[in-house]
């Protein structure tokens, strides 16, 4: 008798728990985790709100114009100063400042002119010293001390807007992955969690509940 009043009891337990679930689930439909993700990974924000998370949406989709608007920014920034900083050692120090890479202008940097860092090469490693060919399409000579600062000083800045914008590349792509995670959390909330009854064999009951992803 007490067993079959302990069987009716988690019956009418499971029914209780079964029928809450069904209310509180039954009206909002089912999205997908998965496809959440990924919409967010394409734009932030587009997960969100195809999840059912329109503030959070809205959120990360702000961000992310913040960010590009940033990128753009900065990039067309760096442009324009390594534009100043090439044009200034083609007029003062007479560099030819086309094609060339970045350590170029390092020595441009460091040395009053081309000779001087051959010269200096030299000192240091002897004839096993790599020189810079005194060529016309490499020679270089600054009008002054203080022209040579001055560039220091404008390609300095040209650095420091490039190393802004690879900040907001950064920022794009942590965007992307923090919305997907939000995304899919969003959309595991609209899946209906199921209850399941198990006989035992001692003659109680176990209830069970799952969901799927």
């Amino acid at each position: 008798m007490n067993t079959c009043a302990r069987t009716v009891r988690i019956g009418l337990s499971c029914l209780l728990v079964s029928a809450f679930l069904t209310s509180s689930t039954g009206a909002v439909e089912v999205k997908s985790p998965r496809k959440a993700a990924f919409l967010s990974i394409l734009l932030p924000g587009t997960g969100e709100l195809y999840a059912g998370g329109p503030r959070s949406g809205r959120f990360f989709l702000f961000t992310e114009g913040l960010f590009w608007t940033g990128l753009f920014a900065f990039k067309k920034l760096n442009t324009t100063r390594e534009r100043t900083f090439k044009s200034f050692a083609a007029a003062h120090a007479r560099a030819p400042v086309e094609g060339k890479p970045a350590s170029y202008f390092d020595e441009l940097v460091n040395f009053r002119s081309i000779y001087d860092r051959n010269h200096r090469a030299r000192y240091l490693e002897g004839e096993r010293a790599t020189l810079r060919p005194e060529t016309p399409d490499n020679i270089w000579e600054w009008d002054s001390e203080n022209s040579r600062n001055k560039f220091r000083e404008l390609r300095s800045k040209a650095t420091w807007t490039r190393t802004r914008s690879l900040v907001f590349t950064g920022a794009l792509i942590f965007n992307r992955f923090a919305s997907a995670i939000n995304a899919a959390y969003i959309a595991s909330k609209t899946i209906p969690v199921e209850i399941g009854v198990i006989p035992q064999p001692s003659g109680g009951m176990q209830a069970l509940l799952y969901t799927h992803f």
